[in-house]
């Protein structure tokens, strides 16, 4: 994801020495063995269950042979939906960087690029994850106004698992979670309702310092919705927004037990670091986070225009520790 990031910012040269460095820097795991791929309606009781992830990925290897991938993705994808925070939405990110990948490579990809896509949705059905509430989008409210009002986590409530996964599964025992999505009145316009979330997101993470990487994947998690609603039939546009605010705002709700801290409402300095610097930045930290954050937040300055993109792109850097 990271090596992809950078190639699609211009510093494909850059690559190939991050790949060397993170591979020495990282405690990878070893690719899932050889299995066989699930039967008919198998996968569906398989959802979240990380000890049949070699299964998944020779259920989607098999389905990308026998199909186009625009096709498997059309297919997995309303399937895989619902459980969009699998393992803090890794999953879906995965997924969207490969399909960023295959959409550039034309008719005839690279079998390595199909292979990413099977990875990245395998890695989502293994590690589904789905959170409280099913949202209308149709709710009175602007996105700041309805995360403002959102029913939060204490911040002495346990953490039951690891990493931003632990944290959302707080949600379920923050009563009327669910039903407070409801509150968002979404744009019809998807691609603009991804710019209403995202710039909300990155106001939330611009403006809290502590545990910086739950608040980027409120970013980053639309962001990547936006590189896929282009490869999907209209008719899954609508409930891709949905579970991007579910998500984002669960994220916000899990992780931020005071709605005053979100910064939704503070003045942003109109001057932003340059995007170059934002991006030198981020590659000589390191951080895969890092790196992806920044590709995502220049994507969308460059749609936008909105400062705090970069400038919560900037303060970032500084907030976790480098790589190498």
């Amino acid at each position: 994801m990271g090596a992809e990031a950078l190639v699609s910012v211009g510093a494909a040269d850059q690559a190939p020495a991050w790949t060397t460095r993170y591979r020495h820097a990282r405690a990878l795991e070893p690719a899932p063995a050889p299995d066989k791929p699930f039967a008919g309606d198998e996968w569906r009781e398989a959802t979240g269950d990380v000890r049949l992830v070699s299964r998944w990925v020779a259920t989607l290897r098999r389905d990308l042979a026998e199909a186009h991938w625009r096709d498997v993705l059309a297919t997995w994808w309303p399937r895989l939906l619902p459980g969009l925070a699998a393992s803090a939405t890794h999953g879906l990110i995965r997924t969207a960087h490969a399909v960023r990948s295959l959409a550039a490579a034309g008719d005839d990809p690279h079998p390595l690029l199909v292979d990413e896509l099977a990875h990245g949705l395998a890695f989502w059905g293994a590690r589904y994850q789905p959170l409280p509430g099913d949202p209308t989008l149709s709710g009175p409210y602007d996105v700041r106004t309805a995360l403002a009002r959102l029913p939060r986590s204490p911040a002495d409530e346990p953490v039951s698992g690891a990493g931003i996964s632990g944290v959302l599964g707080r949600l379920t025992r923050v009563s009327g979670f669910g039903p407070a999505l409801d509150a968002y009145r979404a744009p019809a316009d998807p691609d603009q309702a991804l710019d209403e979330l995202i710039t909300a997101a990155a106001h939330v993470l611009w403006s809290h310092p502590d545990h910086p990487i739950r608040f980027c994947h409120a970013v980053t998690a639309p962001a990547a919705i936006r590189l896929v609603l282009p490869h999907l039939p209209p008719a899954y546009h609508r409930p891709a927004i949905a579970r991007a605010w579910q998500v984002m705002a669960g994220i916000i709700a899990a992780a931020s037990p005071d709605p005053a801290a979100d910064g939704l409402s503070a003045e942003v300095p109109a001057s932003a670091p340059a995007p170059a610097t934002v991006l030198g930045r981020a590659v000589a930290h390191g951080d895969e986070h890092v790196v992806k954050l920044a590709e995502a937040a220049l994507r969308e300055h460059a749609r936008t225009g909105e400062p705090v993109l970069l400038h919560a792109a900037n303060a970032f850097v500084d907030r976790v520790s480098p790589l190498w």
